[in-house]
């Protein structure tokens, strides 16, 4: 239960009636009538004091009540508010306010007394984000003399974006010392076959190859390849939003993102996401369904170019992009800073995937010649931009209209990445 407060204001046919009054009032002046001012200054001062006099209470009541604060896109919800007018004042109108997250659908209004209401709406979530739902309420007081605004805080509700299912994840070539389902390079407890050696002194025996040891005459082990798990970092350019049909290029990067994260969270590795552009955010990788419902809470606060984006990002802890991390980059590669960031992650030795979420491409406006010759040059430093990144190593996918994120990701995910721990 909250309380806003009314704004008082006079009725308008209050602030009219009184102003030909007084126009009216000096016409009879001018005409010499004064027995007639003397008869209607009191009634008119009466009906212009009136609204102050009888003034009613400021605050109205509000009861709003959800059928649920975190839903994910498509999903529906249902909020019910009930007001309550101060005493002398009744309701008029209820304008619910939800912005571009939420759609509303208005199920009733019911009314059992004039100063009590109760509506009912149904939300739809139509995009991820933070939605801050608001009412604006009419009030009538005085007897007609007062109408009156409150502005309402209802509710907030937090709509989570959903990802596609894919299997294709891209991983580096490197991995850390952590136990998990990829096969690496280095020697340990696993199920593939590395080798056969000698038997050495504190090797367990259950890896001794009793068939090959009875050939040779000495003991020998088998060796085999450990089973590693890898740390996967899902990055999303957020220094702009570009509208374009389907999906913005931050929506298909946020979406793109959480779809990685939840894929290599899935298969047992270590996942975390950075947002470059607007306010700069992190969490570093990390395992757990726990950490997936973090990692969407976090998306829920990229917001697009209202900061700077690094081209340098050795500031960023080392926990956030640790080293051997496989990173995929979503970008429309429209912003050189972005560009130089990727290049120089990739100088550092990070391995690293791009996808590319822009869809659209100018189009010549009508009558203008040159219009064609600079939207080809336009693509030609489009090209320009993939072969810089593909010079260092970094695979560049476009993520067109229609195309699955699998489709995209699993050319890149066939061998691993290009980098370097050290």
């Amino acid at each position: 239960m909250t309380d806003s407060k009314i704004d008082w204001e006079p009725a308008g046919w209050l602030i009219t009636v009184v102003s030909l009054s007084v126009l009216a009032a000096l016409a009879v002046v001018a005409a010499g009538r004064f027995d007639l001012v003397v008869f209607g200054a009191p009634l008119l001062g009466a009906l212009a004091g009136a609204w102050w006099s009888v003034r009613p209470d400021r605050l109205v009541r509000l009861r709003a009540v959800t059928s649920a604060q975190r839903v994910f896109e498509g999903e529906s919800l249902t909020l019910t508010v009930e007001l309550t007018a101060p005493p002398g004042a009744e309701l008029l109108d209820v304008e619910l306010s939800t912005g571009a997250e939420l759609g509303a659908e208005q199920r009733g209004l019911y009314r059992s007394t004039p100063g009590s209401l109760r509506g009912e709406w149904e939300l739809h979530a139509l995009r991820w984000g933070r939605c801050a739902i608001r009412l604006r309420v009419t009030t009538r007081g005085a007897g007609g003399l007062l109408i009156g605004d409150a502005h309402c805080a209802v509710a907030e509700v937090a709509i989570f974006p959903n990802a596609d299912r894919i299997s294709a994840v891209p991983r580096p070539m490197d991995l850390p010392d952590l136990l998990g389902v990829h096969l690496g390079r280095r020697k340990g407890e696993g199920v593939e076959f590395a080798g056969i050696r000698e038997y050495q002194p504190g090797d367990p025996l259950r890896s001794v190859n009793w068939q090959v040891s009875a050939r040779r005459g000495t003991l020998h082990v088998t060796e085999r390849l450990a089973e590693q798990s890898a740390k996967v970092v899902a990055m999303i350019d957020a220094t702009g939003d570009l509208h374009q049909p389907g999906s913005s290029t931050l929506e298909l990067s946020v979406h793109g993102a959480l779809a990685v994260v939840q894929a290599a969270l899935r298969r047992g590795d270590r996942a975390g996401v950075v947002s470059l552009g607007g306010v700069v955010r992190w969490l570093a990788p990390d395992l757990g369904r726990r950490h997936y419902y973090r990692v969407v809470e976090a998306l829920l606060d990229v917001q697009p170019g209202t900061g700077s984006a690094p081209s340098d990002l050795s500031g960023f802890p080392p926990t956030v992009l640790p080293r051997g991390a496989a990173v995929v980059v979503f970008s429309p590669l429209l912003d050189e800073r972005v560009i130089s960031a990727v290049a120089d992650l990739r100088r550092r030795g990070f391995g690293l995937a791009v996808v590319d979420v822009l869809r659209v491409e100018p189009q010549p406006r009508p009558g203008a010649d040159y219009d064609p010759i600079a939207i080809r040059m336009w693509r030609i430093g489009r090209q320009g931009i993939r072969h810089r990144l593909a010079e260092l190593g970094i695979p560049v996918g476009a993520w067109s209209d229609g195309a699955e994120l699998d489709e995209v990701l699993r050319p890149m995910s066939r061998r691993p990445l290009l980098g370097s721990r050290k």
